[in-house]
C-alpha cells in the first residue's frame, strides 16, 4: 500500500551552546495552555514551486481530551486525506485515530483505538477492480507516545526559543510504527509565502519519515511555512 509521505500533513553555531534536551517524561508539561486550548492551520501545497493543493489541521478542547483534524489534498498525486484523532489533554495521550485516505481510485479508512501501551484496529481497502478487503491492525506502544498526527501541534504549543530540543515517540497509524523523533530549535529565519515574508523560529524535526522543517512567525506564533525532507514540497502561508 503506497502512503503519501508529505503527510502529514517541521545554525549549525548555535549547536554548540544548545542545552539539556527535555525528557520525553515532562516535555508535554511546558506546553502552552493558551494555544493548546484551540487554533488551526491553514497552508497551501506547493509542489515544485507551484500551488497544488491545502492543508487544514486544527485542534480544539473538550473537557480532558483534544479533539485533532486534519484536510490535506495534494492535487497532482491524486491525494486526499481526512483524519479526525482524539488525545488526553495530559500527556497528548492517544485515544482513537480515525483516517480515510484517498490515492488514486483507491481509498483505505483507518480506525484505531488505543489503551496504554497499545494500539489495535484495522484498515479497510477499497479497490474498485477488486471490491473491499479488511486487515487487523495491532501495535505495542512505549510509555509516554504520542500521535504522529499531534506533532505540529507540539511545534506550535510548546514555547520554543533557540537552542531547545524536545524528544519523543510517535505513533504513525498508516504505517503502524513507533519512531523516536526530536524537534530541535536550531535559529531564526526570514521565509518567503504568498501571504508575505516572515521572521520565523526554526524548528528541524527529525528522527521520524519524512524529515520536516517548521517555521513559527514569532510575532503571531503561527505556523507559515513547513518544508517536507527529500521532496519537492512545501506548504506555506496563503495570500489573504
Amino acid at each position: 500500500m503506497m502512503k503519501m509521505t508529505c503527510l502529514a500533513a517541521v545554525s549549525a553555531a548555535a549547536l554548540a551552546s544548545f542545552p539539556a534536551q527535555a525528557q520525553p517524561g515532562d516535555w508535554w508539561s511546558r506546553l502552552d495552555p493558551e494555544r493548546l486550548a484551540g487554533g488551526e492551520i491553514h497552508l497551501e501545497l506547493q509542489y515544485e514551486g507551484e500551488t497544488d493543493g491545502f492543508m487544514r489541521y486544527g485542534w480544539r478542547t473538550e473537557g480532558d481530551d483534544i479533539v485533532l483534524y486534519d484536510r490535506t489534498m495534494w492535487a497532482s498525486g491524486e491525494v486526499y486525506e481526512t483524519m479526525e484523532v482524539r488525545m488526553r489533554r495530559d500527556g497528548l495521550a492517544p485515544v482513537s485515530s480515525d483516517i480515510r485516505f484517498h490515492q488514486g481510485a483507491n481509498y483505505y479508512v483507518f480506525d484505531i483505538d488505543f489503551e496504554p501501551g497499545s494500539a489495535a484496529g484495522s484498515v479497510q481497502i477499497v479497490q474498485p477492480a477488486s471490491g473491499v478487503s479488511s486487515q487487523p491492525l495491532s501495535s505495542d506502544l512505549t510509555d509516554g507516545t504520542i500521535l504522529r498526527a499531534s506533532y505540529f501541534l507540539v511545534a506550535a504549543a510548546f514555547p520554543f526559543e533557540i537552542g531547545d530540543s524536545v524528544s519523543l515517540n510517535w505513533f504513525a497509524t498508516m504505517s503502524n510504527t513507533e519512531e523516536a523523533v526530536t524537534l530541535t530549535a536550531i535559529g531564526e529565519a526570514d521565509v518567503e509565502t504568498p501571504a508575505g515574508v516572515y521572521r520565523t523560529l526554526h524548528i528541524e524535526q527529525r528522527g521520524g519519515t519524512p524529515p520536516n522543517d517548521i517555521y513559527i512567525d514569532r510575532e503571531s506564533g503561527r505556523i507559515v511555512r513547513i518544508d517536507v525532507g527529500g521532496q519537492p514540497m512545501s506548504f506555506v502561508a496563503p495570500a489573504e
